[in-house]
């Protein structure tokens, strides 16, 4: 997925939030009330392309993963952003999501994140509402009824600049 048909020049880089478990990675892709999402999860990446936004604008990303996941058992949903649960292949922790180097645009999601000796006071990610994946890649057409897409986002939450969380 080197572009994004669709969009005017070229896609937005999402924020992308992970948090993980010694079995497992949950990545929430920061674009609201997402459509025409379309997804390639492999054992060791994930491509991402999306619209979203008041203004349609067009979102992508390839992601190479820190380590091999099953992603027969991964899950995904588009209930509020674009989210992932990513079953690892080994438990073990991750430094970090991605195979090599920092990027600015993966963030830790420090509501979900449980380090490994309060893991088992957090339990296991909630995974009630994501779906099995599809993996000849995903396309939601927006067929679903919004209201019930958009029922949940009547929460506040806070949202700070780099330069606030400082």
């Amino acid at each position: 997925m080197s572009g994004y048909a669709g969009g005017k020049g070229p896609p937005l880089q999402p924020s992308v939030l992970w948090a993980q478990r010694k079995d497992s990675v949950f990545v929430t892709v920061d674009v609201k009330d997402a459509a025409d999402v379309h997804f390639q999860l492999e054992e060791s990446s994930l491509d991402f392309a999306a619209k979203g936004g008041e203004d349609g604008s067009a979102y992508a990303f390839h992601l190479d993963l820190y380590a091999p996941i099953r992603r027969e058992e991964s899950k995904f949903s588009t209930k509020r952003c674009p989210t992932f649960f990513l079953q690892k292949s080994s438990a073990e922790s991750w430094p970090r999501l991605q195979k090599e180097g920092k990027l600015p645009w993966v963030k830790i999601d420090w509501h979900r994140w449980a380090d490994s000796d309060d893991e088992d006071e957090k339990g296991a990610f909630d995974t009630g509402d994501l779906e099995g994946l599809d993996f000849e890649g995903h396309e939601d057409n927006g067929s679903d009824d919004r209201d019930s897409l958009l029922a949940d986002l009547d929460e506040d939450i806070a949202v700070f600049t780099d330069d606030e969380a400082s």
